[in-house]
Order: C-alpha cells, then sequence, then structure tokens
C-alpha cells in the first residue's frame, strides 16, 4: 500500500503477520502522515513523522570535540 510517502507491505493479511514500513528519500520540509492496522475487532492508528530533511546533527564528546555532520 503507497500511502503519502510510505509504502507498508503486506496491505492486506490474516492472523498474526509483520507489517513492514519504507519510507521514500525526504528532500523537502518535514512531513507526517499514518496508517491504520484493524484486525480482531481492534483497531489502531499509528502516526508517522519525519523530519525535514537535510538533518544537522552536532555531538559534543566527553573530552570537548564536536563532532558536525548532516544527514541526508
Amino acid at each position: 500500500m503507497k500511502k503519502d510517502f510510505i509504502t507498508a507491505t503486506p496491505d492486506t493479511g490474516s492472523g498474526n503477520g509483520t507489517v513492514n514500513v519504507k519510507s521514500d528519500k525526504n528532500t523537502g520540509g518535514s512531513r507526517s502522515t499514518f496508517i491504520t492496522i484493524t484486525g480482531g475487532g481492534i483497531t489502531k492508528t499509528l502516526p508517522i513523522s519525519q523530519e525535514e530533511s537535510p538533518v544537522n546533527v552536532i555531538v559534543v564528546g566527553g573530552g570537548g570535540n564536536i563532532i558536525k555532520t548532516t544527514i541526508t
């Protein structure tokens, strides 16, 4: 199932199982969506969000070393 920027597989099934969710590469601003899973009389809605790209990360080590990187 393709929804917004994510793909969930499988999109149907029965019994116990696993749902895999993969997101498209984010080349813009932050975004969010949701998937709803229903079974056995229970419905769960799961929010999914992705930060804007690129994400800048700064890590300061115990010795004062600073590492700055960008995750795209």
